[in-house]
């Protein structure tokens, strides 16, 4: 990876880690009551709050700095688009655990929200099966990079229903674009992940093969 990009997330990396840190320590502020103890039991409750506030700031900042490394990060692999999208997903995970670990050490009862939560993610995971499973296809590929943009490569996939080779023009979060000799085609993430991926074997049309240079 480019230097450049590392310098560039260092200053977030680093401010997400000093605001992991003090995070941590208003975690362990809020849920040991031994801390207050000494100051005296009457203090215990506000010393309590306090911690969970820490906690929230610090996570909250924590989470913003992480998000904007990984956009830097993944700009350079993935474009900005998808870089932008991979940050707002780290942001949302990391508010989701903070806010349930503040919801914790306030002794919110979290059960019914986690219930309803759960019952809707069914219902939303059932009516979207394909989509999500190309979004987390998309995933996979933009991680491990089996194929890359502007690589000729050749696809045989079930789920594709068929063969397919060509040039790969983009790496969508849902889709693979790919110029074939037939002309553009967009390929599900699922399906590409599912292929059998290998070098493109024949030549592009653009460029003379073997057969023509006999004949020339």
């Amino acid at each position: 990876m480019d230097t450049h990009w590392l310098t560039e997330a260092r200053p977030h990396l680093r401010r997400a880690a000093i605001y992991a840190a003090i995070a941590i320590a208003g975690l362990v502020i809020a849920s040991l009551e031994e801390i207050a103890r000494p100051i005296g039991e009457d203090l215990t409750g506000y010393v309590n709050f306090a911690g969970v506030v820490i906690l929230a700031l610090a996570g909250i900042a924590s989470v913003r700095a992480a998000a904007r490394a990984a956009r830097v990060l993944s700009r350079q692999t993935v474009g900005d688009t998808r870089g932008t999208a991979l940050g707002l997903l780290v942001q949302i995970f990391g508010y989701f655990v903070v806010g349930l670990t503040v919801m914790s050490l306030l002794e919110i009862d979290v059960s019914g929200l986690l219930l309803g939560g759960a019952i809707t993610g069914v219902v939303i995971g059932i009516a979207a099966q394909q989509t999500l499973a190309n979004f987390f296809a998309g995933m996979v590929l933009i991680s491990v990079r089996p194929l890359e943009v502007g690589e000729r490569v050749f696809l045989r996939s079930g789920p594709l229903a068929g063969e397919y080779e060509g040039t790969v023009t983009d790496l969508g979060m849902f889709y693979v674009d790919m110029l074939t000799d037939r002309g553009p085609v967009k390929l599900p993430n699922a399906g590409v992940l599912a292929a059998a991926i290998g070098p493109g074997a024949r030549a592009p049309k653009d460029e003379p093969t073997e057969k023509d240079e006999d004949r020339a």
